[in-house]
């Protein structure tokens, strides 16, 4: 899965289980440099970059040198819970801590601990039996995952209980009879075309790129989702009850669980997930907790079960005993969460009191199962996904194939083909990150009246874990923040690859929402600015186009009252790709940028007033937060 081109001295340890950090910026690094190759791609810059000394202005260089550590193939991809993630935030703290700036995270460290963890079932504890007979996992059964959709509950202690047959999952014509299924199994045929017990169906066909609306840009993206909403609905669900689909029969029969009839229907690839864990902050209750466990089991598994063919059996009929133990319960991951937090001490005697804070996520989403070849996966999402994982998978038109085989060929004259499987997460969020650090820099050799906040936001891709856990559990005075500024994919921006992009270019969300006043300040600041950039606010719209302003960390900011802007250079075609590396990043745009978050900040930071709050815009979607 590794790229061994890639790998530097630091990667070499980590496969050999050695404890590696990323070297501090002025101690040059003894990466050993590859052999230089021809550029195949207009954004392509070197495969490696050597570490130098970074300085205290906001440039280029430096956002190389930080950004090719950052997100270099040893990271893994930096997945919350993970090692990478875990080295990546150890650089961070590092980092805060060179240049000067005072912790302000958990017990006087940099480092805010989120209660994170997988829940699962443990594959060594768990264990269903019939009659005396031991069944092996994901051959002859796995457990089911409890969802609000499915209704199961997440634990199973059954020792001896009898199994009844219940008919087919979802036949709601079917009633059960409490007298015979009160502190028994429910054993269900799955419902046709189900492929578990309220489960998964296959993935559709891929269709035609010529059937697929273009969304590249607002204004496409708002005419498809006009069309797509005056599109007839599709009809009405058969009488058995969907994928997916609730049948409360056997819990309101009195169940104590329920085993469904469906593992020869199901993929490898789910059959295999059934013991990963998702990842998420510790729960505070018990999903479906007064509900019965499911089990999916194999047809050998049911005829052992009945002692005939599942088609000779009839509702009602009793089968062995059940002996079982499943439990879908939270643990720890192995390595901690952390957002990383540190502070900048205000120089006015009064305003020190209040803060301007700025933010970026240093997670992404580790090592993608599926190994493909880097170049080939450009030419196609380069042709049919111009903003990558957000446009669909679909077939290439003829024209369109013969355009991704002319830029294969073009790759493989150049190189040769390169499996690729780690997203690296240059872009997302890797560049807003390591601005994040060059602001810190920056701002360290300078006095601003208030304190400024730098948070690096952890577990934004598992679902804004890391800014909600800040907010909620703030290491400093949360209504004394008086401005947020959300850095999140600030390292594309070319105009070849983004709609109304260009080499000054940023997209802006959110700051009128509470405040106007905010929001005049940041085009004041552009407006007088030697180096003004192009704001681009036509994403900043009551439509919320690819829901873009539910997407990121400056949510939960809204949540707690606080003007808060979203800064992006937009989507390009290697968002959430094995692509998304430090070679096809535009640091000269990046910088730009951060020298523009650093001038607004300086101004929020300086004024005698704070940014007047107006009252959240209900015209804004809320995100449901």
């Amino acid at each position: 899965m590794f790229r061994p081109a890639r790998l530097a001295a630091m990667a070499v340890a980590l496969l050999a289980g050695a404890a590696v950090a990323l070297p501090a910026q002025n101690r040059p690094s003894a990466t050993k440099v590859a052999r230089p190759q021809r550029p195949v791609w207009p954004d392509e810059g070197p495969r490696t970059w050597a570490p130098r000394p970074t300085v205290s202005a906001i440039t280029a260089n430096d956002l190389r040198t930080r950004l090719y550590q950052f997100a270099d193939d040893s990271m893994q991809g930096r997945r919350i819970g993970e090692k990478g993630n875990f080295k990546g935030t150890e650089y961070i703290a590092r980092e805060f801590k060179r240049v000067g700036l005072k912790p302000a995270g958990d017990s006087g460290t940099y480092f805010q601990t989120l209660p994170f963890g997988p829940t699962q079932f443990d594959s060594s504890t768990s264990s269903l039996r019939v009659g005396g007979a031991a069944q092996t996992a994901k051959r002859d059964w796995i457990p089911t995952v409890p969802t609000a959709q499915n209704g199961f509950g997440s634990k199973a202690e059954l020792n001896g209980v009898p199994a009844v047959f219940a008919g087919t999952w979802g036949d709601t014509a079917v009633m059960l009879d409490p007298a015979a299924f009160t502190g028994k199994v429910a054993v269900f045929l799955a419902a046709p075309g189900a492929g578990s017990s309220g489960g998964v169906r296959g993935p559709a066909s891929f269709v035609s790129c010529a059937d697929v609306p273009n969304k590249f840009g607002v204004t496409a993206i708002l005419a498809a989702d006009k069309v797509a909403a005056s599109t007839p609905a599709r009809p009405p669900a058969p009488a058995f009850a969907a994928a997916g689909a609730r049948d409360t029969r056997a819990r309101r029969a009195g169940a104590v669980a329920v085993l469904v009839i469906g593992l020869d229907d199901m993929t490898p690839t789910t059959i295999n997930a059934a013991f990963e864990g998702r990842g998420g902050l510790r729960p505070t209750t018990t999903l479906n907790a007064d509900a019965p466990a499911g089990a999916t089991i194999s047809r050998k598994t049911a005829e052992q079960l009945f002692g005939k063919p599942i088609s000779e059996v009839t509702v009602g009929t009793i089968g062995q005993p059940i002996t079982a133990s499943w439990n879908h319960a939270w643990r720890p991951s192995a390595f901690a969460a952390r957002n990383v937090i540190a502070v900048l001490p205000g120089s006015d005697p009064t305003l020190k009191e209040e803060y301007v804070l700025v933010g970026a996520h240093n997670d992404h989403v580790g090592i993608n199962t599926t190994v493909i070849d880097h170049d080939s996966l450009r030419a196609t999402n380069f042709v049919t996904r111009r903003q990558g994982n957000n446009d669909p998978t679909c077939i290439p038109t003829a024209e369109q194939q013969v355009k991704i085989n002319a830029l294969i060929a073009k790759a493989r004259a150049a190189r040769p083909a390169r499996k690729d499987s780690i997203m690296n997460g240059a872009d997302d969020d890797g560049s807003g990150s390591m601005v994040l650090l060059e602001l810190a820099e920056r701002f360290a050799k300078e006095k601003p009246a208030r304190s400024v906040i730098f948070v690096s936001h952890q577990g934004e891709e598992g679902g804004l874990l890391g800014s909600r856990w800040f907010v909620d559990n703030p290491t400093v005075p949360i209504d004394k923040i008086v401005a947020a500024h959300n850095m999140d994919m600030v390292g594309k921006g070319r105009a070849d690859q983004v709609k109304f992009g260009g080499p000054n270019s940023v997209q802006m969300l959110g700051a009128r929402r509470l405040s106007p006043e905010f929001g005049d300040i940041i085009d004041s600041v552009n407006a007088s600015s030697p180096e003004p950039m192009a704001i681009d606010k036509s994403w900043d719209v009551p439509a919320n186009p690819l829901n873009r302003f539910c997407r990121s960390d400056q949510v939960n900011y809204v949540r707690k009252n606080i003007p808060v802007v979203y800064m992006s250079l937009g989507y390009g075609p290697d968002y959430h790709m094995q692509s998304d590396e430090p070679q096809y990043i535009d640091y000269d745009h990046a910088a730009r940028l951060g020298r523009f978050v650093h001038d607004v900040m300086t101004a929020v930071a300086n004024r005698k007033e704070k940014p007047a709050i107006g009252g959240a815009d209900p015209s804004y979607p809320s995100c449901n937060r």
